[in-house]
């Protein structure tokens, strides 16, 4: 018998909501993303600004243009998250030596320490949240994930 939603709810006709992707992603998203901003909440960032940081600490000057490029999100977006981060202590931004309109983002040594104890949560959290799947499972959904990512309009 194929896996259905409908045997967490039996009661209620799901009337093909089942077979809505949307549905199914949304959910997994909220599951994620609420576990992971209870236990980053000690270290007052949420999932997008570890990204953030995740980024910022391997590429060092990084623009926010690049940023919203990378998230497919839009650059006002990303300055907000930018913003509370730089308020808080974790990054620094200063402007391009090339192009003072253009700045660079860099990561400060609160920002380094956050990220390291996030990413021990992530892949604790994540690698739980996995745990039902094999390790071939797990790559198919990352290889499926990362497929529909490149294939969406950018909305930058």
């Amino acid at each position: 018998m194929p896996l259905s939603r409908q045997a967490v709810t039996p009661e209620l006709d799901l009337d093909g909501l089942d077979r809505v992707l949307g549905i199914h992603v949304g959910t997994i998203n909220t599951l994620l993303l609420s576990r992971l901003e209870r236990q980053l909440e000690t270290f007052k960032v949420t999932p997008k600004q570890v990204a953030i940081l995740w980024l910022v600490n391997a590429n060092p000057g990084v623009k926010q243009s690049d940023l919203s490029r990378f998230f497919k999100i839009e650059r006002p977006t990303v300055h907000q998250f930018v913003r509370q981060l730089t308020m808080n202590g974790h990054l620094v931004s200063e402007p391009s030596k090339l192009d003072r309109r253009a700045g660079g983002l860099w990561i400060t040594e609160t920002g380094a320490a956050t990220l390291t104890a996030a990413r021990e949560i992530i892949f604790t959290d994540e690698a739980d949240l996995l745990s039902p799947l094999t390790a071939d499972e797990q790559a198919e959904l990352y290889r499926l994930i990362i497929k529909v990512y490149l294939s969406a309009p950018s909305r930058t």
